[in-house]
């Protein structure tokens, strides 16, 4: 194997990697296992941050990889959340179609994020258009550990449709959200780094869900205000997905 084709290989392998635990998901899912299934979808958004890490650092971005982490993508972070909300509503007593309606939302706005992306000529370096898919299901299976971790199913149930069917509107949505890279100042990037820490260590202990979903609505809520006070550079294509 040539040098160069290794270069490309390694991010598609994390690709690759990304959409086998998306799969896992499923999985896990189907047979009732839900800590399992939203576990897999956090370890699928650290291997997403990962595989754009690895082609910047080798230098091996390529059409090609842009495809397969549109297809990993896709699995880890619209099937695999709506296969979640699908088994694991009626176990909590959710309306087969309530639940049903809130799975399907995710796929649905996922591709379109995410055929939007494939399509555009260009992007806007600094700010995401709508929230990242990566960050999306992230976000939802970060919620639902927190209330499993905190006993609050099935009593606080019905909240999860909402929060999905909104996770899913804010994917396709015009709001600008900063994207997390280096910055000139140097305090907020001990804080991304800080945080990026917090979250890899809960997740690898896989304890205290709590904090990957205060970390995330803190981005979130931070991040819209941010965009909302930025002046946009005009009409913005999708972002690639979880760069």
């Amino acid at each position: 194997m040539n040098r160069k084709l290794l270069k490309i290989a390694v991010p598609n392998a994390i690709s690759l990697a990304s959409m086998g635990c998306g799969l896992a998901s499923v999985t896990m899912a189907a047979v009732g296992r839900f800590e399992a299934a939203a576990w897999l979808i956090i370890y699928s958004c650290f291997l997403d941050k990962a595989d754009g890490a690895a082609a910047r650092a080798l230098d091996a971005g390529s059409d090609f990889g842009v495809q397969m982490d549109s297809f990993s993508d896709f699995t880890a972070f619209g099937i695999a959340p709506a296969a979640l909300m699908w088994f694991l509503g009626p176990a909590v007593g959710l309306p087969e179609g309530w639940s049903g309606f809130a799975a399907a939302s995710f796929p649905f706005t996922a591709s379109i994020r995410l055929a939007r992306f494939n399509v555009a000529g260009h992007e806007d370096k600094e700010f995401f258009t709508g929230v990242p898919t990566t960050f999306a299901a992230g976000l939802l299976a970060a919620t639902v550990l927190t209330f499993r971790d905190l006993a609050l199913l099935p009593a606080w149930a019905n909240a999860l449709p909402p929060v999905m069917i909104l996770l899913a509107v804010l994917m396709v949505s015009p709001i600008r959200i900063p994207k997390l890279k280096g910055r000139d100042n140097r305090a907020l990037n001990a804080i991304q780094i800080a945080a990026a820490l917090a979250g890899l260590v809960v997740t690898v202990l896989r304890t205290l869900p709590e904090v990957l979903l205060a970390l995330g609505l803190g981005y979130l809520v931070i991040g819209i205000a941010a965009g909302a006070r930025s002046p946009s550079p005009g009409p913005q294509p999708t972002d690639p997905p979880g760069n």
